[in-house]
């Protein structure tokens, strides 16, 4: 089981990539922390195989924690996950032995990308002694499958247990819908379980066409909402 640390001090943010990390098999949030501090305290309790790193943090940035946790001669792994995208920051990044760097806001397919990147990092340097050409190729040269696909309007295949004919129902509500929306406000238009809408919206929303977030009420438990993502649409045009 991959030990993974959230540092992120956006508590919505910070459940998101939790939720996230647990739709990833194999993968287990050990600490979720909103500091430097906290993270430096965190390490004394367990080392995580992976930290999802913030650079915008109170007290100190993501980059400088960075700077000192190789100076201190720890080789975690790093995702950088930011709503930084000025190149500097990445380049700092990448100077600094980050294996991705996520922009927000993005998909959970853009997410499964970049830990599977992990993964084959994880597994080269860890589990081999030697190498070969072909699989190091397959580690510095990333070809990202499911992002080109989408530029090239390849249909993204129905998970196992969905049909074509209930998402396009799902697509049919989503268009009457002019606000944000819950699986609650779709599954009553259309007599579909919440269960099961849900499981269509998370499809929608891991291919690129929907984005999500967490809607914090009065009174009660968060709950999800979601938005079509604009200029998307070529993501369901089969689907319709």
């Amino acid at each position: 089981m991959m030990k993974v640390m959230i540092v992120e001090d956006d508590p919505m943010v910070a459940t998101i990539n939790q939720q996230y990390i647990e739709r990833s098999e194999g993968f287990h949030t050990i600490a979720a922390v909103g500091t430097i501090t906290e993270v430096w305290e965190a390490l004394t309790m367990d080392i995580p195989d992976l930290i999802l790193l913030d650079v915008y943090l109170p007290g100190q940035t993501g980059l400088e924690f960075l700077q000192e946790l190789r100076q201190k001669q720890y080789s975690i792994p790093v995702i950088m996950i930011t709503a930084a995208d000025d190149i500097g920051t990445i380049k700092t990044s990448l100077e600094y032995g980050v294996i991705d760097f996520l922009i927000k806001p993005f998909t959970y397919q853009r997410f499964k990308v970049a830990i599977d990147n992990f993964m084959q990092y994880h597994k080269l340097t860890t589990s081999m002694e030697k190498t070969d050409q072909e699989t190091l190729d397959q580690l510095l040269i990333k070809e990202k499958t499911p992002i080109s696909s989408r530029n090239n309007n390849v249909l993204t295949p129905l998970p196992k247990g969905l049909s074509k004919l209930t998402l396009k129902k799902v697509l049919q509500a989503i268009e009457k819908q002019t606000h944000a929306f819950s699986t609650e406000d779709i599954a009553s238009s259309i007599n579909l379980s919440r269960i099961s809408s849900r499981k269509y919206l998370q499809h929608l929303n891991d291919i690129g066409f929907l984005e999500s977030e967490l809607k914090y009420l009065s009174v009660g438990r968060p709950i999800m909402i979601y938005h079509v993502v604009p200029n998307k649409e070529h993501l369901i045009v089969d689907y319709k």
